[in-house]
């Protein structure tokens, strides 16, 4: 098809007849590369290529592309004043060489250059370790090559194979090794002796542990007479790498399996925690839900199958039943908050305020318990004067909250809760009460679900911090537990589009 082709493009069959000289032409530019790399060590690939490549390009030029005639590859202006009217670049005059048959021209300078650049190249550049043992394998190849791997007619001692098996099979496989040859050799009670079958089943034996190479290249040594060759050496580096390559990645896997097992651990602790919590919550909102309905019922039918109580009576158990009432609703409240939370279909009621009003409003309305007990509060007015545009009332209910745990589950002798406000990127407030803080084994569960801050004082399903969180991550901030501080220490992060500085 190729030749067709020519046939075609060329116009003729004079040309036709012509092109297999302008092959050997052309096959001939691979000869000063080929040579070289057989006779001449400091060979390099960079003068390969630089060599072929003008060889290669001179050869199309004075020969493979006039040889289509003029005006089909090149203008006719070309072979007559040279290109850009250069004379000495005509294809069959270059460099003011004519007068002589095109063929003869163009492989003069073809393997002229081709030879040149392939020896500047290789002189400038230096070849790289796998170019220098290719070419070991070629150039002098006769006074370096050994005979074919036999241990005929050398002379070792077995008691140093044994040693040199002992130290890399294992004292049990090295001694069975050579308990089975010298058995085989009618030798039960003696060592093996070094024959050149034994020592080819040892190095087929040491060989699955360190390699080919390095087990020729330490039989070798060990029987004597026998020299290491450069191809051994390489080998054995080369075996060593990939070893040394191999144990990096089975170490970087045991770490990475070791990290995993540590994530999977700290995973099925926490799951286990919340398990226990849920078992928890289960047995606590059971509780929750069975007292005010107890209370509501039994002081229900008092009112109802009592006749003759006293006024004074009758409002004593009706202000009960609607108080276990409003108890019950709180709790009902909760799970349905969280749950429209969780499911994302909360609008927010978005609107200006002062930071300093939500904070108000959260500690009026937390710091004091029923029986009047105060929670003493430090705050920063001046830091406070942020206005906000954000739901503010689903943010007094995150304030409140974090006020009223302070309340609660602070244990320091004279409980304080500090509020501190920093505005920089984002809007920070940190919520530090003075007590003994929260354990280090529940930090990591206090924001899910069922969760409650202290055993001790539990009041609740443990529902405030889950709603808590579901809440600031809605206005689009993030509540975290800070570690480190000496008490309990929440912080609050809100987005700085939602926060500017009051006027």
């Amino acid at each position: 098809m190729l030749g067709y082709l020519y046939y075609r493009l060329s116009g003729g069959g004079a040309a036709l007849a012509s092109i297999g000289l302008v092959s050997f032409a052309g096959l001939a530019q691979i000869l000063p590369a080929m040579l070289g790399g057989i006779f001449w060590r400091g060979a390099s690939r960079l003068g390969a290529l630089v060599g072929l490549t003008l060889g290669f390009g001179c050869w199309g030029y004075t020969l493979f592309l006039p040889s289509f005639g003029a005006g089909v590859f090149l203008p006719e202006t070309w072979g007559i004043a040279g290109p850009f009217g250069i004379g000495w670049l005509r294809p069959h005059a270059l460099f003011g060489i004519e007068g002589i048959d095109p063929l003869l021209h163009a492989v003069f300078w073809s393997l002229t250059l081709n030879t040149g650049g392939f020896v500047l190249a290789s002189l400038a550049s230096f070849p790289g370790p796998l170019e220098r043992l290719q070419g070991a394998q070629f150039v002098n190849v006769f006074e370096h090559s050994a005979a074919p791997r036999s241990w005929t007619g050398r002379v070792a001692q077995a008691e140093d194979l044994m040693i040199m098996a002992q130290r890399i099979l294992g004292a049990r496989d090295a001694q069975r090794l050579f308990e089975r040859e010298a058995r085989r050799q009618g030798m039960a009670d003696t060592l093996p002796a070094p024959t050149p079958s034994f020592l080819e089943t040892l190095e087929r034996e040491l060989a699955g542990s360190v390699g080919a190479a390095t087990a020729h290249a330490m039989v070798g040594q060990i029987v004597g007479g026998m020299s290491v060759s450069v191809e051994d050496l390489m080998a054995v580096a080369d075996e060593t790498a990939q070893l040394m390559e191999y144990s990096a990645r089975l170490e970087a896997q045991s770490q990475e399996l070791a990290r995993t097992a540590a994530q999977l651990r700290e995973a099925n602790a926490k799951l286990t925690r919340l398990s226990v919590q849920k078992d928890a919550f289960l047995s606590q909102i059971s509780h929750e839900l069975r007292t005010p309905m107890t209370s509501i019922r039994a002081f229900s039918e008092i009112l109802r199958d009592t006749t003759g109580l006293a006024p004074e009576e009758q409002h004593k158990y009706s202000s009960i039943i609607h108080d276990e009432a409003i108890r019950l609703t709180r709790l009902l409240d909760d799970l349905l908050d969280l749950s429209v939370l969780e499911n994302g279909q909360v609008n927010l009621n978005l609107r200006e305020g002062l930071l300093s009003d939500v904070l108000d409003r959260a500690v009026a309305a937390a710091a004091a318990d029923e029986h009047g007990a105060r929670l003493r509060i430090i705050r920063d007015p001046a830091a406070e004067q942020v206005r906000l545009n954000t739901d503010l009332d689903r943010l007094s209910q995150v304030f409140i909250n974090l006020v009223a745990n302070a309340r609660k589950y602070c244990d320091a002798p004279r409980p304080a809760l500090e509020v501190r406000v920093h505005s920089r990127d984002r809007l920070v407030i940190d919520f530090v009460d003075n007590g003994t803080g929260i354990s280090p084994e529940a930090q990591d569960v206090i924001f899910e679900k069922f969760s409650r801050v202290s055993d001790q004082k539990a009041g609740g399903a443990g529902l405030g911090l889950a709603i808590c969180r579901q809440i600031v991550t809605r206005l689009g901030g993030e509540i975290s537990y800070l570690k480190g501080q000496r008490g309990a220490a929440f912080r609050v992060v809100l987005p700085a589009d939602i926060a500017m500085a009051a006027e």
